[in-house]
């Protein structure tokens, strides 16, 4: 009787180099033929302000059914492999691998929602090892089964979507990646439902990472079809190894989701809350940009960052008293800054008019007035004309902001972060079927076996 594996592994990567969707590229295609999959490798970012994250965050998952000496053969590929290419030489890199086998319990799902905004512990990944249905491996301290089990309990139910992942030749790691960027222009262009690939306003080519890791190329968008045909009219200008299509949260919003008032922010935590600006944006060293938003319980900074670039412009024509949500990351406390949030997105929700005041006009020279003093009218100085009862003349200004939702350009994107071009879209609903999925898998494994 054939049964269902789940496969969960996280922290199998460093800044030296390896990563953790490789890996399971790597191990989908070894394990191809032993066994069918449910889906797609499921690519799942977890909260992006954790501190221990190597770059965004990303645990995967890997879905299978079959007979269950094949199934002991795929754990066994499964261990082998990550102790063969995890990066154990690093202190930082704590792999996990969670296996489970069957349905996914309604407590497994809620610990994986909550690894998308909150920090969660060893300790409370460790508790479901009471569960005779899941098997936890730790290497290191352990902190990877956090990941291993979060991507195992996000089936991605909601709105998803895709990423191909290309990977280069060992002997190119830790240099630029040489691509025909023009191709990737041509291959934007060509195809609609893929997004993310360049920042035109900054003339920046973005599916090309710039680490020491395997990663050649990552191209995002809504269907299959449309990242396998923008793939297609790439040219790398070195040797590709091996691909892979992942299914994923990313760019979904999907840790932003937890209202919080501003005496309930901790550090680390992805959250949404609301208030009115309380101090007006200011510029510090770096370019940073600093306003403070406050409601009934509490007062808190929030930053722009530089590498948010012209989003740090539109912040700072805000005024205090305009009313706003914000969403993003809580940065802890630090002996130059308080708890800040780190802007992701910010929805205005009342804009105050903005009024300049200036002194009003002597009646009898047309001169500007000048204050007299507290409580003693203005004065001309001009030809010494003394009003008692003229007022400041107030003229309402143009605000050059106005009520609505705004993001930081896509170069300075989290993997998370839900881009405007996606904005009322949702791929609910829409997966491959089963069929579907072993086919493009046996595609992909076909060149990966080939070139390897």
């Amino acid at each position: 009787m054939k049964k269902v594996l789940h496969i969960g592994i996280d922290d199998t990567d460093s800044l030296k180099g390896s990563c953790t969707t490789h890996l399971a590229t790597t191990i989908v295609t070894e394990i191809a033929g032993y066994v069918s999959f449910l889906d797609l490798p499921n690519l799942i970012r977890l909260n992006p302000n954790i501190p221990y994250k190597t770059r965004g965050n990303g645990a995967v998952a890997i879905r299978i059914i079959g007979e269950q000496k094949d199934l002991q053969e795929c754990k066994e590929i499964t261990i082998k492999t990550t102790e063969k290419l995890a990066r154990f030489e690093d202190e930082n890199t704590n792999p996990g691998i969670a296996f489970l086998m069957g349905e996914i319990s309604g407590k497994l799902k809620a610990f994986s929602k909550q690894a998308l905004w909150d920090v969660l512990s060893i300790a409370q990944a460790e508790m479901f090892q009471e569960n005779a249905k899941i098997d936890l491996l730790k290497y290191g301290n352990g902190r990877g089964i956090i990941g291993a089990l979060a991507a195992i309990g996000n089936l991605l139910e909601e709105d998803f979507t895709y990423e191909h992942l290309s990977y280069r030749h060992p002997k190119n790691y830790g240099t630029k990646r040489a691509i025909d960027e023009q191709s990737v222009y041509k291959a934007d262009k060509a195809t609609p439902l893929t997004f993310n690939n360049i920042d035109y306003e900054y003339n920046s080519v973005l599916i090309t990472p710039r680490g020491a890791d395997p990663v050649f190329s990552g191209i995002r968008g809504e269907t299959v079809k449309e990242v396998l045909a923008a793939w297609e009219l790439l040219e790398p200008l070195e040797p590709i190894v091996m691909q892979m299509v992942f299914r994923t949260n990313q760019h979904t919003n999907q840790h932003l989701f937890k209202r919080f008032k501003i005496n309930q922010l901790k550090a680390h935590q992805a959250i949404i809350t609301s208030g009115v600006v309380s101090r007006k944006p200011r510029y510090i060293p770096g370019r940073h940009l600093i306003f403070s938003l406050k409601d009934e319980t509490g007062e808190i900074d929030c930053a722009a960052y530089e590498p948010t670039k012209r989003f740090r412009n539109i912040m700072n024509q805000l005024l205090v008293g305009d009313e706003l949500e914000v969403s993003g990351g809580v940065r802890p406390t630090a002996d130059k800054h308080p708890l800040t949030i780190n802007l992701e997105r910010v929805r205005i929700i009342k804009l105050i008019e903005d009024f300049k005041k200036e002194n009003p006009f002597c009646d009898q020279c047309g001169a500007r007035l000048k204050s007299a003093g507290k409580n003693k009218g203005f004065k001309c100085f001009k030809c010494s004309a003394v009003y008692r009862n003229k007022k400041v003349i107030q003229t309402e200004r143009p605000r050059k902001i106005t009520i609505g939702e705004y993001i930081p350009p896509a170069i300075a994107h989290r993997h998370l972060t839900k881009p405007q071009v996606r904005m009322g879209r949702d791929n609910t609903g829409t997966q491959l079927s089963e069929r579907e999925t072993n086919a493009l898998l046996a595609k992909l494994i076909e060149f990966n076996r080939a070139n390897n």
